[in-house]
């Protein structure tokens, strides 16, 4: 039996993060049926039991040792995991995982990566050193393959795909279908350096929405994060048609509500990925780089980079959607199928890679 360590942002109660892992083990065992997974987590035991695969404490040396010696594989990834905004520990942890796998002389990749933004010097050379050491890497969009370029990143192979939760497997419940009456907008904010401005301008649309009969719900994605900001709009909104999730965050819940919805204003880069996942519209804001990135390859505004943070911008769009609901809809299932063909793809070269197939 072959044996794959997948290392990243799990065990956290972050729903897009979680939906990575459902996806990424889900799409490898679409190939490999009796594949052994172990995953390095923050709550190993919620993660075995979740996910039926064998988790280890990430924090625990002498487990993670243990795991990348009997790996066939060792898969980094997905997600933004490669970046020095959220901390300066974050770049070496995730480098240190793969540097062991590559000194005890296993297969190692990136899987569908975000790179960046990486501005300290000793994380670009740390990037450009262990990169360039390792066997493959797949990446979400080709921003992030410019970014390991402009590192001095020359060696494996790199492939442009799509994020994992594009391969994430249909399930009774979750799926496109009518939107609910009345007209649902979902809400998926976090704090970033414009909140005031984005706070501003989604409560000027809220309200809007609000007057013309729309539901409002507030969704945090995160639930360690984004539950204060989602409760103090809430509060401050003060309607009977405004809702604030504050419990069963995860990310089933979350795809089963964007999935009966008619708009997603989002902020995580996951929020609009679900939405466009079940054919819902949305309207992004760019706290971060992978976020303009994802909305180009929609074509949409991205509010906050391409086009002003502004209530009167958000109104706007939204009228625009709103008289062409049944277009815009086609379009984020379109885009959906075209990204779920790229996203599989992420597996497909992990299995070759594990099997002696090297890519090229």
């Amino acid at each position: 039996m072959s044996t794959v360590v997948l290392s990243g942002y799990f065990g956290y109660e972050n729903a897009g993060d979680e939906a990575l892992l459902k996806a990424m083990i889900a799409a490898l065992r679409r190939r490999r049926p009796n594949l052994e997974i172990i995953v390095l987590s923050g709550q190993p035991e919620a993660t075995a039991k979740a996910y039926q695969v064998k988790a280890v404490y990430r924090y625990n040396p002498i487990a993670v040792l243990t795991s990348l010696l009997r790996a066939d594989l060792v898969i980094s990834g997905g997600g933004s995991l490669l970046q020095d905004v959220t901390g300066p520990l974050t770049v070496p942890y995730y480098l240190l995982v793969v540097a062991m796998a590559a000194l005890l002389g296993r297969k190692a990749m990136f899987y569908a990566q975000g790179i960046g933004p990486v501005n300290g010097r000793l994380a670009q050379w740390m990037i450009r050193h262990v990169a360039n050491r390792i066997d493959l890497i797949t990446l979400r969009d080709a921003a992030s393959r410019e970014r390991l370029q402009e590192m001095g990143v020359t060696r494996p192979p790199v492939h442009i795909t799509a994020d994992p939760v594009f391969a994430l497997p249909p399930w009774d419940g979750i799926e496109a279908g009518e939107p609910a009456s009345p007209p649902e907008a979902i809400f998926c904010l976090r704090r970033w350096s414009a909140h005031d401005a984005m706070e501003k301008a989604c409560m000027e649309l809220a309200r809007y929405l609000l007057e013309r009969g729309w539901q409002v719900t507030f969704l945090p994605m995160h639930a360690q994060q984004d539950v204060p900001i989602s409760q103090e709009m809430g509060r401050r909104l003060d309607h009977p048609r405004v809702r604030v999730l504050d419990h069963d965050l995860n990310f089933e819940h979350a795809l089963q509500l964007i999935a009966r919805s008619s708009l997603m204003v989002g902020v995580r880069l996951h929020a609009l990925l679900f939405a466009t996942l079940v054919s819902v519209p949305v309207l992004g804001i760019a706290y971060d780089p992978k976020v303009s990135g994802f909305l180009a390859e929609l074509e949409r505004p991205a509010f906050g980079d391409t086009h002003p943070l502004t209530g009167e911008g958000l109104i706007a769009e939204v009228r625009r959607i709103e008289q062409n609901m049944a277009e815009e809809r086609r379009l984020a299932m379109n885009g959906a199928r075209r990204l779920k063909a790229k996203a599989e793809q992420n597996a497909i070269l992990a299995i070759d890679l594990m099997e002696g197939r090297r890519p090229e």
